[in-house]
């Protein structure tokens, strides 16, 4: 785990380096420190994978490619110093 190489090279964190993950996993909780995280809203990214899908199968494969955004929310724990 990157946070266990950081303790080994001597650095602390946050006070040496700012750590975040991404996916809010369960196990950054349970870190030390706990991870920071980006939570996405994993509800609304299948969602939008399913209907990307559905309209590839079906869909004029001739139509742009498009960007799509889901919802997603900070999470500070303690891998984080917030100023």
């Amino acid at each position: 785990m990157p946070l266990r190489a950081l303790h080994e090279a001597g650095l602390r964190v946050p006070e040496d380096v700012a750590v975040a993950g991404f996916d809010d996993i369960e196990d950054g909780r349970f870190a030390t420190p706990t991870l920071s995280t980006v939570a996405p809203d994993k509800e609304q990214v299948a969602r939008l994978a399913i209907q990307l899908l559905a309209d590839r199968l079906g869909g004029d494969p001739t139509v742009p490619a498009r960007e799509l955004r889901a919802p997603y929310r900070l999470v500070f724990r303690e891998s984080t110093q917030t100023r």
